[in-house]
């Protein structure tokens, strides 16, 4: 192989971009949390009101993906790539220099659309450019970091609260600076991403340009109004509307339904039916689905959970997520070792049993030494699981489609993630329990959940080896650039 074609599937040249394209990505859903009191009383807004700072995150992800997925394959990996990155750095630039709530909210959005581009461009990007064998070692590392940025962002942004708030009680400061620090600077959280998105898009800019398959995207209307009012019913049942928030899951539910059936009908299908008569990614998408309640459940609410259930400050709850964390890497570790030994089947299946794990510890056992263990068994049990779903899409299907098939497998993977607050919500509005209790309730109903997952993952077919095949390698044209053949 020539020295740029095998630039073309060096690590060395795709993968940083992609690692800090997916860190940028995950650290903005973690580090606000601990933030959003001081936001609010920065704003002079309600914390019921600084919740929709999260909800939008994940709504417009949500919304962003198939379509990303989609233009991925119609013009290409690397430019949806660097494009999304870029609306990201303006979301955040906005969410910087906001001065109120409603402008907080909509950089947010813009900053939400841009992150659901980031991985599915990031995903096809590594099964168009890097070998099968070497592919499931890639996607480890990408959830690698993914889960890293989620643990640092919770660390990183508990311990800055709390050493903002203990300079603010030192009384040889002045009342202006305390009141300062007491609010916190909040607006540092957003400006860290503008540094590290022009990081991103200069090292991207070095993967040689993808040619794109060059069929018309179209503009599928009904299936963006569907894939909108599936992300805006679940927000709604999340973000502070209990009394119909099982209404809301039902109508999400059913939006859901008539998207599949709208998408067969379509001339120009958002997300191609012809995906789904293929029975492996069909069972991978369900799995995406229901494995995402689970493991949205862990991620999410773990330093709230710890916090309410031990009366922890911010700091010592982000310090055990580490728990959580170190386990997660570990699984990831060992899953990339043992992919060729077990199979990307058996790993899915032991990532998923130890996820199940760690739910009915958490559902069961309260006690500190109880929640740390089930950190750590759940930890473990996503680390193994993270990758093989992605790995088999990229089998499953041919290469042209790799972009559509993995921004639907990450919509419906953010879609089991945003129905976990939508069941946390119901259960404090229905039960009457405690916090600490609602949230057991919710980890057992994730237990049931993920252990629904394990007879459908055992069901999933080995991959064909036609499917596994990659686009010809680039060649250099003249003046040295290169393209495909």
């Amino acid at each position: 192989m020539s020295g740029q074609a095998g630039e073309r599937y060096s690590p060395r040249v795709l993968l940083p971009p992609v690692l800090l394209g997916i860190f940028m990505r995950a650290l903005q859903m973690t580090v606000i949390a601990p933030s959003l009191l001081n936001i609010a009383h920065s704003l002079g807004a309600t914390l019921a009101d600084v919740g929709w700072v999260m909800a939008v995150y994940a709504t417009g992800s949500l919304i962003a993906q198939p379509i990303a997925g989609r233009l991925s394959d119609a013009r290409g990996r690397r430019l949806l790539f660097i494009a999304s990155v870029a609306v990201f750095a303006f979301g955040s630039l906005v969410c910087a220099l906001s001065t109120s709530l409603p402008w907080l909210i909509a950089g947010r959005v813009v900053q939400s659309l841009g992150a659901g581009g980031v991985q599915p461009a990031a995903i096809a990007l590594i099964g168009q450019r890097v070998p099968p064998e070497r592919q499931s070692g890639a996607l480890y590392a990408t959830y690698g970091m993914f889960a890293l940025a989620g643990a640092l962002g919770a660390v990183l942004g508990g311990a800055l609260i709390d050493g903002a708030q203990a300079l603010a009680a030192q009384p040889y400061l002045s009342a202006g600076l305390r009141n300062e620090l007491g609010s916190f600077p909040w607006h540092l959280i957003f400006w860290i991403n503008l540094p590290l998105a022009l990081i991103t898009v200069c090292l991207a800019l070095r993967i040689p340009a993808d040619q794109p398959n060059g069929k018309k995207a179209g503009v599928d209307a009904a299936a963006i109004a569907l894939i909108c009012a599936v992300a805006l019913s679940l927000m709604m049942a999340a973000s502070g509307a209990q009394r119909f928030a099982a209404a809301w899951i039902v109508l999400a539910m059913l939006c859901l339904a008539a998207l599949s059936a709208c998408e067969r009908k379509a001339a120009h299908p958002l997300i191609d039916p012809a995906l789904f008569k293929e029975r492996g990614l069909s069972l991978v998408s369900v799995i995406a689905f229901l494995s995402g309640i689970p493991i949205f459940s862990v991620t999410m609410y773990a330093a709230a959970y710890y916090m309410a259930q031990f009366q922890a400050t911010a700091a010592n709850s982000g310090l055990a997520l580490l728990a959580l964390a170190l386990p997660l890497g570990a699984g990831q570790g060992a899953g990339g070792r043992l992919t060729k030994r077990l199979g990307l089947k058996a790993l899915l299946v032991a990532g998923l049993i130890a996820l199940a794990a760690g739910e009915i510890v958490l559902a069961l056992v309260p006690s500190r030494a109880g929640v740390l263990l089930a950190f750590a068994l759940a930890g473990f049990g996503m680390g193994l699981a993270s990758a093989p779903p992605n790995v088999l899409v990229l089998r499953y299907v041919a290469a042209e489609r790799s972009g559509a098939a993995t921004g639907f497998l990450t919509m419906m993977g953010s879609t089991g993630a945003i129905t976990a607050p939508a069941l946390v919500t119901a259960f404090l509005h229905y039960s009457g329990l405690t916090i600490p209790q609602s949230f057991r309730l919710e980890y057992f109903a994730s237990f049931i959940v993920c252990t629904a997952c394990v007879p459908l993952a055992g069901l999933l077919p080995q991959p064909s080896d036609e499917n596994a095949r990659l686009p010809a390698p680039l060649a250099p044209e003249a003046g040295g650039r290169i393209s495909a053949r």
